[in-house]
């Protein structure tokens, strides 16, 4: 029966946004890093439970911050919602536009975190380093330097 019900709650899944919009922010954008969580609401189901609930803060840019709680907190949700894995209610701004405005692709591909566990995968370096295989030895070898 949980396979059932498996089935059941995937066809009911709402369809993720758009990978791509006609909203294009500026080809530097973010450059700041300034976020801000406005009335933020997150439910992984339509039932009424929220991980998330009216959650309104903001990082000023170069802040550093850390996210602690106890487990089911709500840490990782806050990514969740960052990266609109979950469509959250409310907004959030990075540099002064509105997240849930840009396609995924758009977004997904201008935030970086470094998650709790690293991964490496089980290929070269490089790979690991640039698994679209997008960037360039001089910007590979500078970042390796800076670190």
């Amino acid at each position: 029966m949980v396979s059932v019900e498996r089935i059941i709650e995937y066809t009911e899944q709402t369809t993720e946004a758009p990978l791509e919009t006609t909203i294009k922010p500026e080809s530097s954008w973010p450059e700041n890093g300034s976020i801000s969580f406005q009335n933020i609401w997150l439910s992984y189901r339509n039932d009424g439970n929220y991980a998330l609930k009216n959650i309104t803060f903001t990082i000023k840019p170069k802040e550093k911050i850390g996210v602690v709680g106890r487990t089911g907190a709500g840490k990782t949700s806050l990514t969740v919602a960052l990266l609109r894995l979950v469509e959250p209610l409310g907004n959030i701004i990075i540099d002064g536009v509105d997240i849930s405005k840009l396609g995924l692709h758009q977004l997904r591909k201008n935030i970086s975190f470094i998650p709790q566990n690293p991964i490496l995968n089980e290929t070269t370096l490089r790979e690991n380093l640039d698994p679209a295989g997008e960037l360039g030895d001089d910007y590979l070898w500078s970042a390796l330097n800076k670190v």
